[in-house]
This record gives structure tokens, sequence and C-alpha cells, in this order.
């Protein structure tokens, strides 16, 4: 499979001069995990990327922490889900983009802290479906990019950029594995993500082109955008 095809499809929308490097005043060069607590809540605004039409808000909330294991649920379209993760807030059992919920041995590294412009990472996990036990192997390509100021309905914040290209593993007969782009501004100042942007796509040579890697063999995901409407800390916690 030619893996470019995610670069120039996934990415072209995305592509813009190089970030700053250096941390904005009031800004560490090092981001350190953020302290979570139990009722911690954030509120985002989903809409769609092609079209902009609103898609609903979903509301995340800490219900539990473990020793290194956090249980959150998610709200959306008034339908509960329960989503965990590790302290450190990469992933243990979530949906992968535009695709269903699976479980990660070892954790998905979303953000590998401690966080730094530049910081590049590799790593292979695997994916498990919980309802059918399939298990695929996942690779991800994560870099921060650098530091933006970015403007949400919450607010406007410094925040480091981060990548990742992700190549799901699922593979399946004339099925190309789903190639997913996924774009986190996480703002130190509130220890959380404040705008999330993901894509992806699929070859799909069952509809007969000539050529398998040409572009009518590639099939678009959703292009989601989300960003943050509000948040509340739990009740040991007080606002930044």
């Amino acid at each position: 499979m030619k893996r470019g095809l995610l670069l120039s499809t996934l990415l072209l929308a995305a592509c813009a001069s190089p970030l700053p490097q250096t941390p904005p005043a009031g800004q560490p060069a090092t981001v350190s995990a953020p302290q979570l607590r139990v009722g911690d809540t954030w509120r985002y605004a989903a809409r769609d990327g092609y079209t902009g039409i609103a898609k609903g808000e979903l509301e995340y909330r800490i219900d539990a922490i473990g020793s290194d294991n956090i249980t959150v649920t998610l709200q959306h379209g008034g339908r509960a889900s329960v989503e965990r993760y590790t302290r450190d807030w990469n992933w243990r059992e979530r949906p992968m983009t535009n695709l269903q919920n699976f479980r990660y041995d070892p954790a998905y590294p979303a953000l590998p802290f401690p966080l730094e412009s530049g910081k590049t990472w590799q790593a292979y996990v695997k994916a498990t479906d919980p309802a059918t036990g399939r298990v695929n192997r996942v690779r991800i390509d994560g870099t921060v990019l650098g530091w933006e100021r970015v403007k949400v309905p919450a607010g406007e914040f410094d925040a480091l950029k981060v990548r990742r290209l992700v190549y799901a593993g699922n593979y399946d007969h004339f099925l190309g594995e789903e190639q997913i782009a996924e774009f986190d501004w996480y703002a130190p100042r509130l220890g959380q993500i404040v705008k999330h942007v993901s894509s992806s796509g699929h070859l799909d040579k069952s509809r007969g082109c000539d050529d398998f890697f040409s572009d009518c063999n590639w099939i678009k995901g959703d292009w989601n955008v989300v960003e943050l409407v509000n948040h509340r800390l739990g009740a040991a916690g007080s606002k930044p």
C-alpha cells in the first residue's frame, strides 16, 4: 500500500508555514502531564469539516481515577459511552477516528508527556475490537509541530499543536487500511485539548479502477472539527 497517499490527501488542507518553536511568554518549554480530578468536565462543539454543519456537543466527564487508569463518560446526542485512559491521558479504550471502539495494548500514545516543540515518536499498538475479538496492528507517527495561538468558543489559548498520522491495520480483502490524520491543540493552562481536527480515508479496490492507487479508489471518511466550549473542574480543584 502506498502510504504516501495519506500525506497528499489528508494533510493538504493542514499544511502551513512552520510554527514557532519557542514557547510564548509565561508558557513552559516542557509541558508535563495534567493533574486530573474526578468530576473534571469538558464540553466541546463538533462540526463537519467539509460543510461546517454542526454535529452536536460532546461532554467528557472523569468518573474515576485509579493507579494508572482513568474512566471517562462521554455524552453525545443523548447517548452515553465509557472511555478509558492512562493517568497521562493516553488511550486504553475508545473509538479510533471514524472507526469503532478499540482496546489498546500498550496504550495508544496520543499525548506522550512531557511534550515540547519538535518532539517526535513512533509506536505500534494492538487494537482489539471488543465486539468481535479481532486484533489490528496500528502504527502511530506523532510530532509536536510547535506553538500556536488558537481561538475556540471557550476563549483564546496558547497551545502546542500535535499531529498524529495513524495507520489502522484493518485490511480486509479489497479494502485497504484506514489512514488517519489527527491534530490536537493542547493548552497547558487548562491541562487539556482545546481543539481537535481529524480525518481519514482508505483504498477500495472493488470500485473497479484500473490502478488500485488511483484517486477513484480513495474513499474519504468524516472530517471532524471539535472545539472547547467550556470546562469545569472537580470539587477538589479550582479554575486556573
